[in-house]
């Protein structure tokens, strides 16, 4: 049996691929005794698995994210080498990188570890050597003096920036990404200080070494290819930057007396605030930065990588049945999902967030004063609350976000989440909901939304041109449907079923805005033999068109899973919306719902609808033009053609093809700069 000369410790967080890699890598190691200890710390991405599944480590499985600093001193405390290895995963040795540190070491008894040459994965030199910080070195760090001269020479001298690394050299403290160490300069319990938990404790451990009398080295004749920061950037920008200077805090808290901390927090206090106030990269929420400053990094990240999508929406969860909750279900899959519901009207403390399915929450936040809607002051102050409730949230479970804004009126929480993009998705036009003297309101959030957002998307191919002028050009994402929900096959409604032949349904809201009364109630008494039946919430203006005609029948806003029924006992559907009003920029979202079930569809001629052709949707523009429409359809009801394309219509339209564009999106969308 080799003897283990050297433990290789390595920690695993999320990081499956690279992990994958690195072992692989150790693996061909050639002339050193070697054991792997691999601690895993919760992933969810398959690491785990993928490392139990492996016959030449020992792995130590955490339930939760420990921290990296707890992490390697469990696997310390299994190492039986004299030499340790502390290694990244992602960082690949050259078969004979390991061969090297330890021939370093033999050859010179005096040194207490060395680190090698780090090249980037395309080849380039990566410079991880630094001097121990010293006070100005670490105000420069955190704040903008390193633009002062005095401040930027102790940056450079603590980045070592322009020395020769091409020799071996003592290095006071080189990254601990990888590093060979003897067991002897180390404690019998630990290698890492956990108060550090992510940031500084190789900085630390660098500290106690060089206060011991222990030299440090790196030799540029053993080589590494390191990937960098493939678990700290699954962090969002906000959590990182707490970690990083919590971190900062606590080292310096070890290191250096109480009044030149009381100066240090205050220096920090007014850069960041500075850079608050001039909407600069790099500043913390209040709330954070107090933290931070207080030596408080967080918690430590879920172990969750995937990112979030924080939905601020125009609507609530409960109704369940809109764009925004579909896309929300859909985005579920494959993102962690905060959908954010309106400030309502009336004053509501109390914030809260609620499972409603898996990696989908919602949350209800509170409106500290009324009429929002109506008042821009109070709609920002109600949305700045809401932001800042919902970031402390968020920052409990670090993850890169993504803001999808389907409200204008939240667009006074962008800039305040942490995001690094914005998405800016336009079901409607949200001005055309409110009366004339308040639109200008409405209207001028929409500019600001469409200017901020790196991605514009558009519900219906009618919409573009009725947009604000935005940095890039809108996309394209028509509403879908459940096919699955509707179907053909299926249980029909009794009542509906009961009323007298041929039968026209429409499902939707009934009022002035949208519905054509006037025309609907034409084409009724036109053909008083047919039977129109409407399923949705309506107005009293809305309905008085309607009333007094005995084969107009309503029944009132139905539950999702009762609409198929309603509309299988239909033999025509209808879309009567007006056409050169405010909102015939829509593509109806009960469209597709009728061509999944196969039925023929009668509409106004809306922009949207104008390239379907007659298998989909037969258009008419009075009342006259309907009544023909509608006798063609039922004639062709029942073609197998036509029904056959109108599903596949549906299914090339299903929110599952819808969900996957988005993501295809969403993917390609992030700033340089996050939030």
């Amino acid at each position: 049996m080799t003897r283990v000369e050297v433990s290789v410790l390595i920690v695993s967080w999320n990081t499956l691929a690279e992990t994958r890699r690195c072992l692989d890598s150790v693996r061909a190691v050639e002339g050193v005794g070697i054991e792997v200890i691999v601690v895993d710390n919760g992933s969810l991405d398959g690491s785990a698995e993928m490392l139990a599944g492996r016959d030449d480590i020992l792995l130590i499985r955490n339930g939760e994210n420990r921290g990296f600093a707890a992490a390697v001193n469990q696997a310390y405390t299994c190492a039986s080498g004299e030499l340790l290895l502390l290694l990244n995963s992602d960082v690949r040795l050259e078969p004979d990188t390991l061969r090297s540190l330890v021939h370093f070491l033999r050859d010179r008894p005096e040194a207490a570890g060395v680190a090698p040459l780090y090249l980037g994965p395309d080849g380039m030199v990566q410079q991880h050597y630094m001097r121990l910080p010293t006070f100005a070195g670490a105000l420069a760090l955190a704040t903008g003096l390193r633009k002062l001269p005095g401040f930027r020479a102790a940056m450079r001298r603590y980045l070592m920036d322009g020395e020769d690394f091409s020799r071996p050299r003592p290095v006071e403290q080189p990254s601990a990404s990888c590093l060979l160490l003897r067991r002897r300069v180390l404690g019998p319990h630990r290698v890492f200080d956990e108060r550090l938990p992510v940031y500084f404790n190789d900085v630390w451990l660098a500290r106690r070494l060089n206060d011991a009398g222990h030299q440090l080295w790196m030799t540029p004749d053993a080589v590494v290819t390191h990937t960098l920061g493939a678990s700290t950037r699954l962090l969002s920008h906000a959590a990182r930057s707490r970690h990083h200077l919590g971190g900062l805090v606590r080292y310096l808290q070890l290191t250096e007396s109480a009044p030149r901390m009381k100066l240090f927090r205050a220096l920090v206090f007014v850069d960041r605030a500075l850079r608050r106030a001039l909407h600069l990269h790099g500043h913390l929420g209040l709330g954070d930065l107090r933290a931070a400053l207080a030596g408080d990094t967080g918690p430590l990240p879920d172990g969750d990588p995937r990112e979030w999508v924080v939905m601020l929406s125009a609507v609530g969860w409960p109704v369940g049945c809109q764009r925004q909750h579909a896309l929300a279900r859909q985005l579920a899959a494959h993102y962690r999902v905060l959908f954010v519901e309106p400030p309502g009207q009336r004053p509501r403390w109390r914030f809260s967030v609620q499972a409603v399915a898996p990696s989908l929450w919602r949350v209800t936040p509170p409106g500290v004063l009324p009429f929002g809607r109506q008042v821009p002051a109070i709609n920002h102050l109600n949305r700045r609350v809401a932001g800042r409730l919902i970031r402390r949230w968020l920052d409990e479970r670090p993850a890169a976000r993504t803001v999808w804004l389907d409200e204008d009126l939240a667009v006074p929480a962008v800039g305040r989440l942490g995001e690094k993009a914005v998405v800016y998705d336009v079901a409607d036009l949200d001005w055309t909901f409110t009366r004339r003297w308040n639109r200008w309101h409405l209207r001028s959030a929409a500019r600001t939304a469409a200017d901020v957002a790196d991605l514009v998307i558009a519900s219906s191919p009618a919409l573009p041109e009725r947009l604000p002028s935005a940095r890039r050009p809108p996309v394209v994402v028509p509403n879908g449907c459940d096919p699955e929900l509707f179907t053909a096959q299926g249980p029909v409604a009794d009542w509906v079923n009961r009323l007298a032949g041929p039968r026209l349904g429409y499902v939707g809201v009934i009022d002035t805005r949208a519905f054509d009364g006037e025309l609907f109630a034409a084409v009724a008494r036109r053909r008083p033999d047919w039977t129109f039946v409407l399923a949705g919430a309506s107005t009293r203006a809305g309905r008085a068109a309607l009333r007094g005609l005995p084969n107009v029948h309503r029944c009132g806003q139905l539950p999702l899973e009762e609409v198929p029924a309603f509309l299988r006992g239909c033999d025509v559907c209808l879309v009567p919306y007006r056409v050169g009003g405010l909102i015939d920029y829509v593509q109806p979202k009960k469209l597709y719902d009728y061509l999944a079930l196969e039925k023929p569809v009668v509409a106004t001629p809306l922009p949207a609808l104008s390239r379907l052709g007659p298998d989909l949707v037969r258009l008419a523009t009075d009342a006259d033009g309907f009544v023909a429409a509608v006798e063609q359809a039922l004639r062709a009801a029942r073609c197998p053609r036509a029904r056959a394309a109108r599903r596949a219509a549906a299914v090339a339209n299903s929110w599952t093809a819808q969900g996957e564009t988005v993501r295809t999106l969403l993917a390609g969308v992030g700033r340089a700069d996050p939030r």
